[in-house]
Protein backbone atom coordinates (compact mmCIF):
# COMPACT_ATOMS: atom_id res chain seq x y z
CA UNK A 1 0.00 0.00 0.00
CA UNK A 2 1.63 3.12 -1.14
CA UNK A 3 0.03 6.84 -0.03
CA UNK A 4 2.61 8.88 0.02
CA UNK A 5 2.63 12.68 -1.03
CA UNK A 6 -0.62 12.63 0.50
CA UNK A 7 -2.17 14.05 3.81
CA UNK A 8 -3.40 10.63 5.58
CA UNK A 9 -4.99 11.56 9.15
CA UNK A 10 -4.42 8.24 11.29
CA UNK A 11 -6.48 7.60 14.58
CA UNK A 12 -5.07 5.97 17.69
CA UNK A 13 -7.34 3.37 19.52
CA UNK A 14 -6.60 1.15 21.74
CA UNK A 15 -10.49 -0.40 23.04
CA UNK A 16 -13.95 -0.86 21.06
CA UNK A 17 -15.46 2.19 22.05
CA UNK A 18 -13.13 4.54 20.53
CA UNK A 19 -12.98 2.42 17.42
CA UNK A 20 -16.69 2.37 17.13
CA UNK A 21 -16.29 6.25 16.84
CA UNK A 22 -14.98 5.55 13.37
CA UNK A 23 -17.42 3.51 11.66
CA UNK A 24 -19.50 5.81 10.62
CA UNK A 25 -16.75 8.34 9.30
CA UNK A 26 -16.24 9.28 5.76
CA UNK A 27 -13.17 9.59 4.04
CA UNK A 28 -9.50 8.37 3.83
CA UNK A 29 -7.61 7.87 7.12
CA UNK A 30 -5.84 5.03 8.69
CA UNK A 31 -5.92 3.45 12.28
CA UNK A 32 -3.39 3.04 14.68
CA UNK A 33 -3.09 0.44 17.55
CA UNK A 34 -0.47 -0.80 19.69
CA UNK A 35 0.40 -4.40 19.61
CA UNK A 36 -0.81 -4.69 23.19
CA UNK A 37 -4.57 -4.55 22.21
CA UNK A 38 -7.17 -6.93 22.72
CA UNK A 39 -6.83 -9.86 19.68
CA UNK A 40 -10.38 -9.32 18.86
CA UNK A 41 -10.11 -5.64 18.85
CA UNK A 42 -6.74 -6.05 16.51
CA UNK A 43 -8.42 -8.17 14.18
CA UNK A 44 -11.56 -6.01 13.61
CA UNK A 45 -9.49 -2.98 12.65
CA UNK A 46 -7.90 -5.08 9.87
CA UNK A 47 -11.18 -6.32 8.46
CA UNK A 48 -11.99 -2.48 8.61
CA UNK A 49 -10.48 -2.14 5.06
CA UNK A 50 -8.54 1.07 6.31
CA UNK A 51 -4.69 1.31 6.62
CA UNK A 52 -3.74 -0.31 9.63
CA UNK A 53 -0.87 0.98 11.68
CA UNK A 54 0.88 -1.12 14.99
CA UNK A 55 3.14 0.02 16.77
CA UNK A 56 4.58 -0.98 20.08
CA UNK A 57 3.41 1.27 22.76
CA UNK A 58 6.36 3.85 23.34
CA UNK A 59 4.61 4.59 27.01
CA UNK A 60 3.63 0.97 28.35
CA UNK A 61 5.50 -0.88 30.93
CA UNK A 62 8.31 2.13 32.14
CA UNK A 63 9.12 0.58 35.28
CA UNK A 64 10.78 -2.28 33.92
CA UNK A 65 11.09 -1.37 29.58
CA UNK A 66 11.64 -4.15 27.46
CA UNK A 67 14.99 -2.80 26.47
CA UNK A 68 16.37 -3.44 29.98
CA UNK A 69 17.29 -6.41 31.74
CA UNK A 70 18.01 -7.35 35.17
CA UNK A 71 22.09 -8.42 36.37
CA UNK A 72 23.07 -9.33 39.36
CA UNK A 73 26.04 -8.12 40.85
CA UNK A 74 28.10 -9.00 43.76
CA UNK A 75 29.24 -5.54 45.96
CA UNK A 76 30.12 -5.00 49.34
CA UNK A 77 29.79 -8.88 50.59
CA UNK A 78 26.01 -8.55 48.86
CA UNK A 79 24.25 -9.19 45.75
CA UNK A 80 23.07 -6.82 44.25
CA UNK A 81 20.26 -6.62 41.36
CA UNK A 82 20.42 -3.57 38.70
CA UNK A 83 18.47 -3.15 35.81
CA UNK A 84 21.12 -2.32 32.85
CA UNK A 85 20.57 -1.68 28.84
CA UNK A 86 20.06 -4.76 27.17
CA UNK A 87 22.58 -7.02 25.60
CA UNK A 88 22.09 -6.95 21.85
CA UNK A 89 21.07 -10.45 22.19
CA UNK A 90 17.94 -9.94 24.69
CA UNK A 91 16.90 -6.99 22.38
CA UNK A 92 17.22 -8.91 18.90
CA UNK A 93 14.79 -11.71 20.99
CA UNK A 94 12.07 -8.86 22.36
CA UNK A 95 12.32 -7.33 18.84
CA UNK A 96 11.10 -11.16 16.85
CA UNK A 97 8.64 -11.54 19.52
CA UNK A 98 7.17 -7.80 18.20
CA UNK A 99 7.35 -8.51 14.74
CA UNK A 100 6.00 -12.08 14.83
CA UNK A 101 2.81 -10.54 17.03
CA UNK A 102 2.43 -8.14 14.68
CA UNK A 103 2.43 -10.89 11.95
CA UNK A 104 -0.53 -12.41 13.22
CA UNK A 105 -2.63 -9.31 12.25
CA UNK A 106 -1.60 -8.57 9.08
CA UNK A 107 -0.97 -4.97 9.06
CA UNK A 108 -0.22 -2.27 6.00
CA UNK A 109 2.43 -0.40 8.26
CA UNK A 110 4.08 -1.47 11.55
CA UNK A 111 6.43 1.16 13.72
CA UNK A 112 9.47 0.43 14.27
CA UNK A 113 10.40 0.12 18.78
CA UNK A 114 12.07 2.87 19.61
CA UNK A 115 12.62 4.69 23.26
CA UNK A 116 11.41 7.83 23.96
CA UNK A 117 13.91 10.73 24.63
CA UNK A 118 16.88 8.78 23.10
CA UNK A 119 17.89 9.49 19.52
CA UNK A 120 20.82 7.30 19.13
CA UNK A 121 19.61 4.30 20.84
CA UNK A 122 16.42 4.61 19.25
CA UNK A 123 18.37 4.43 15.86
CA UNK A 124 20.17 1.57 17.14
CA UNK A 125 17.22 -0.73 17.56
CA UNK A 126 15.65 0.55 14.20
CA UNK A 127 18.92 -1.09 12.65
CA UNK A 128 18.54 -3.95 14.54
CA UNK A 129 14.73 -4.54 13.68
CA UNK A 130 15.58 -3.62 10.08
CA UNK A 131 17.94 -6.52 10.24
CA UNK A 132 15.75 -8.86 12.08
CA UNK A 133 12.60 -7.68 9.64
CA UNK A 134 14.39 -8.91 6.67
CA UNK A 135 15.16 -12.51 7.84
CA UNK A 136 11.58 -13.41 6.32
CA UNK A 137 8.65 -12.74 3.98
CA UNK A 138 6.73 -9.92 5.58
CA UNK A 139 3.67 -8.49 3.86
CA UNK A 140 3.86 -5.01 5.50
CA UNK A 141 6.13 -1.88 5.67
CA UNK A 142 8.41 -1.04 8.61
CA UNK A 143 8.06 2.85 9.88
CA UNK A 144 11.52 4.33 11.32
CA UNK A 145 10.98 5.92 14.35
CA UNK A 146 13.10 9.28 14.61
CA UNK A 147 13.61 10.29 18.11
CA UNK A 148 13.37 14.05 17.16
CA UNK A 149 12.06 15.58 20.46
CA UNK A 150 14.45 15.99 22.53
CA UNK A 151 16.90 17.22 20.33
CA UNK A 152 14.65 20.34 19.87
CA UNK A 153 13.14 21.14 23.27
CA UNK A 154 16.82 20.25 25.35
CA UNK A 155 19.08 22.02 22.91
CA UNK A 156 21.74 24.56 24.05
CA UNK A 157 21.16 27.51 21.45
CA UNK A 158 24.34 29.27 20.70
CA UNK A 159 22.88 32.89 20.08
CA UNK A 160 26.49 34.47 19.80
CA UNK A 161 29.01 32.15 18.07
CA UNK A 162 32.78 32.98 18.87
CA UNK A 163 35.03 33.83 15.81
CA UNK A 164 36.55 30.52 16.17
CA UNK A 165 33.45 28.46 16.72
CA UNK A 166 31.48 26.32 13.98
CA UNK A 167 28.66 28.71 11.78
CA UNK A 168 26.13 29.62 13.29
CA UNK A 169 23.85 26.79 12.25
CA UNK A 170 25.60 24.28 13.37
CA UNK A 171 24.19 25.42 17.11
CA UNK A 172 20.72 24.06 15.80
CA UNK A 173 18.18 20.87 16.42
CA UNK A 174 19.18 20.79 12.39
CA UNK A 175 22.76 20.01 13.00
CA UNK A 176 22.20 16.57 14.61
CA UNK A 177 18.53 15.72 13.43
CA UNK A 178 19.41 16.12 9.61
CA UNK A 179 22.05 13.42 9.67
CA UNK A 180 20.27 11.31 11.92
CA UNK A 181 17.15 11.24 9.84
CA UNK A 182 19.51 10.41 7.06
CA UNK A 183 21.41 7.25 8.67
CA UNK A 184 17.29 6.04 8.94
CA UNK A 185 17.38 6.41 4.96
CA UNK A 186 21.08 5.15 4.95
CA UNK A 187 19.71 1.88 6.26
CA UNK A 188 17.03 1.08 4.34
CA UNK A 189 13.89 2.81 5.79
CA UNK A 190 11.35 4.18 2.94
CA UNK A 191 8.98 5.59 5.51
CA UNK A 192 10.01 7.86 8.61
CA UNK A 193 7.93 9.11 11.41
CA UNK A 194 8.94 12.12 13.52
CA UNK A 195 8.64 10.98 17.34
CA UNK A 196 8.91 12.19 21.28
CA UNK A 197 7.42 15.43 19.82
CA UNK A 198 5.10 15.07 22.89
CA UNK A 199 5.77 17.15 25.87
CA UNK A 200 4.36 16.10 29.94
CA UNK A 201 1.88 18.78 30.75
CA UNK A 202 0.16 17.24 34.36
CA UNK A 203 -2.62 19.78 33.44
CA UNK A 204 -3.88 17.87 30.54
CA UNK A 205 -6.06 14.32 31.15
CA UNK A 206 -3.48 12.50 28.80
CA UNK A 207 -0.33 14.20 30.48
CA UNK A 208 1.24 15.14 27.46
CA UNK A 209 1.04 17.51 25.22
CA UNK A 210 2.32 18.56 21.27
CA UNK A 211 5.29 20.62 22.03
CA UNK A 212 5.73 22.62 18.96
CA UNK A 213 3.90 25.58 17.98
CA UNK A 214 1.96 25.89 14.37
CA UNK A 215 5.15 28.08 12.92
CA UNK A 216 7.48 25.50 14.55
CA UNK A 217 6.02 22.84 13.27
CA UNK A 218 5.78 24.26 9.88
CA UNK A 219 9.25 24.72 9.37
CA UNK A 220 10.51 21.65 10.98
CA UNK A 221 8.47 19.83 8.24
CA UNK A 222 9.94 22.17 5.84
CA UNK A 223 13.53 20.73 6.31
CA UNK A 224 13.02 16.96 7.12
CA UNK A 225 10.16 16.25 5.12
CA UNK A 226 9.12 12.70 6.56
CA UNK A 227 6.59 10.81 6.07
CA UNK A 228 4.90 10.68 9.40
CA UNK A 229 4.45 12.83 12.48
CA UNK A 230 3.70 11.16 16.14
CA UNK A 231 1.41 12.40 17.98
CA UNK A 232 0.78 15.33 15.53
CA UNK A 233 -2.73 15.19 14.75
CA UNK A 234 -5.04 18.48 15.90
CA UNK A 235 -7.72 20.41 14.39
CA UNK A 236 -5.18 23.39 15.04
CA UNK A 237 -2.42 21.55 13.41
CA UNK A 238 -4.57 20.31 10.27
CA UNK A 239 -3.82 22.64 7.77
CA UNK A 240 -0.31 23.00 7.96
CA UNK A 241 0.25 18.83 7.51
CA UNK A 242 -2.21 18.73 4.89
CA UNK A 243 0.50 21.84 3.31
CA UNK A 244 3.40 18.93 3.61
CA UNK A 245 1.25 15.82 3.01
CA UNK A 246 2.24 13.71 5.78
CA UNK A 247 0.83 11.42 7.65
CA UNK A 248 0.07 12.45 11.48
CA UNK A 249 -2.30 10.85 14.88
CA UNK A 250 -3.92 11.83 17.08
CA UNK A 251 -2.79 12.79 20.63
CA UNK A 252 -4.90 13.70 23.35
CA UNK A 253 -8.30 15.15 21.49
CA UNK A 254 -9.05 12.05 20.84
CA UNK A 255 -10.15 11.00 23.55
CA UNK A 256 -12.49 13.66 24.85
CA UNK A 257 -16.24 13.30 25.54
CA UNK A 258 -18.57 15.45 24.14
CA UNK A 259 -20.44 15.86 27.28
CA UNK A 260 -17.24 17.43 29.33
CA UNK A 261 -16.38 19.50 26.81
CA UNK A 262 -18.60 22.16 25.45
CA UNK A 263 -16.43 23.03 22.63
CA UNK A 264 -16.91 20.11 20.75
CA UNK A 265 -20.49 19.13 21.67
CA UNK A 266 -21.98 19.81 18.51
CA UNK A 267 -19.12 19.10 16.55
CA UNK A 268 -17.88 15.78 14.63
CA UNK A 269 -13.70 16.34 14.99
CA UNK A 270 -13.38 13.42 13.31
CA UNK A 271 -14.71 14.79 10.36
CA UNK A 272 -13.49 18.03 10.94
CA UNK A 273 -10.12 16.95 10.34
CA UNK A 274 -10.63 15.06 7.14
CA UNK A 275 -12.16 18.15 5.59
Amino acid sequence: MNLKHNFLPVFSVDWLGLFNKLRNLQGNYGILAPISSNKSLLRDIRNFDKPFFIDSGIFGNQDCPWYYETHSEYLDERWVRKQKFASEEHLRSKIRDYLERCDQFSPDFVFTQDIFGEPLLSLYLARLTWQEYWKKSRNYTLIGVVQVGYSIYNWQQNLVPQLNSFPPHYYSPKSFLAPLISAYRDIGYEYIALGGLLKVDKTRTTGLKFGLSIQELDELLAWSRPEFVLGGLALTRAEVLKKHNVWADSTGWLWWNEKYDTKFRDRNAFQEVLM
